[in-house]
C-alpha cells in the first residue's frame, strides 16, 4: 500500500487531520519535521562546494577495507 505524507501548516490543521484519521479507522503515525532534509538550492550548494573540494585537491582516499567498515557491510 502507498504512503501518504502530509504537511499541515499549523496545530490546528493538524489536530483535524488526526482527528478525521482516528474517526476514518485510517492506521496513521505521527513524526518529527526530518530537519536533514535539504531545500534543492542547498542541495545544489553543497554539490558545487563538493566540486570545488575536488577540483582543489582536497580529497582524501580511503582504503576499501574502511569504506566497507563505514558502510557496514
Amino acid at each position: 500500500m502507498e504512503s501518504i505524507i502530509i504537511y499541515p501548516k499549523d496545530e490546528k490543521q493538524k489536530s483535524l487531520l488526526k482527528s478525521l484519521l482516528e474517526e476514518l479507522k485510517v492506521r496513521f503515525e505521527i513524526g518529527e519535521n526530518d530537519e536533514t532534509l535539504l531545500s534543492e538550492e542547498d542541495f545544489y550548494k553543497k554539490i558545487d562546494k563538493s566540486i570545488e573540494q575536488a577540483e582543489s585537491g582536497k580529497t582524501i582516499n580511503i582504503s576499501k577495507d574502511k569504506q566497507r567498515e563505514f558502510l557496514g557491510l
